[in-house]
């Protein structure tokens, strides 16, 4: 089985990461991918992904700008749970460039049964967010992800039990004046997961789009709300391989998960 995952972003950073994972079956090795344009994921949703991937024994294809970070990064999954990561170094923004290394890569391995989509960037601003930022706030979170999914989704096809995820925000589903234009790229994101949702469902491939509140990373230092009401890393993990356990029968193209409202908080609305 192969799993595309790809990584959450920091404010102004430039690094992008796109992991794959591959799980180590008996028989047949599962792959799954991830992409980060993350600095530092140590406490990040992409890395725990790929952790708790590598606890239930898969593989990882790693994908990324920075190849020091993915080779300490496989040295750690190696030695916690002997597994085998590829560390592939790309600039997902640099479509052509990075869409080649990927198709390369995924035709020397051969198959691919799982897409987590992680990868995105952050940046203020509505009204007066400069049109560069608008433009790299479009491209990291909406364009790369198609531009992958386009490499992906024929090997999707394939897959006994294909799955499909795109680790949104709430952001994408509730307007927030602060931050419009990062609103505007997540409401695209999720309407075009969405719409994969209903192309892909006659190809048997089931699409979720994970639309999540603070999530307790290093993106979320400047959100005002305390660690202890923000939602874990793990959480985004466990609802994936919760989707995962469910049946074909079932089909989840949205899931919005919310911060617990404790009283005087920033999510008080009472």
């Amino acid at each position: 089985m192969m799993l595309w995952i790809e990584f959450t972003g920091v404010i102004m950073q430039s690094i992008r990461t796109l992991w794959i994972v591959l799980s180590a079956g008996a028989k047949v090795r599962k792959f799954h991918a991830l992409d980060s344009r993350k600095a530092g994921a140590s406490r990040g949703i992409d890395r725990v992904i790929a952790q708790k991937f590598a606890e239930d024994g898969h593989d990882i294809i790693a994908v990324a700008h920075d190849n020091i970070k993915l080779e300490q990064f496989a040295r750690e999954l190696h030695d916690s749970w002997d597994t085998r990561m590829l560390p592939v170094a790309v600039d997902l923004d640099q479509f052509k460039s990075s869409a080649a290394e990927i198709r390369r890569v995924l035709e020397d391995v051969g198959r691919l049964d799982i897409i987590v989509h992680s990868a995105g960037i952050f940046r203020f601003g509505t009204g007066e967010i400069s049109m560069a930022d608008f433009q790299a706030l479009l491209s990291t979170n909406v364009l790369a992800v198609h531009n992958i999914n386009q490499i992906g989704l024929p090997y999707l096809r394939t897959a006994p039990k294909p799955r499909l995820f795109a680790i949104a925000s709430i952001t994408g589903v509730e307007p927030f004046a602060p931050v419009g234009g990062y609103a505007s790229s997540k409401h695209a994101l999720v309407g075009y997961i969405r719409s994969i949702a209903r192309q892909e469902s006659e190809n048997g491939v089931r699409v979720t789009a994970i639309c999540t509140d603070v999530v307790d990373t290093d993106m979320a230092a400047g959100s005002g709300m305390p660690q202890s009401q923000m939602i874990k890393p793990i959480d985004i993990a466990n609802v994936i391989k919760l989707v995962m356990s469910l049946s074909p029968a079932v089909t989840l193209d949205q899931i919005t998960i919310g911060c617990n409202p404790i009283p005087g908080s920033v999510r008080d609305t009472g």
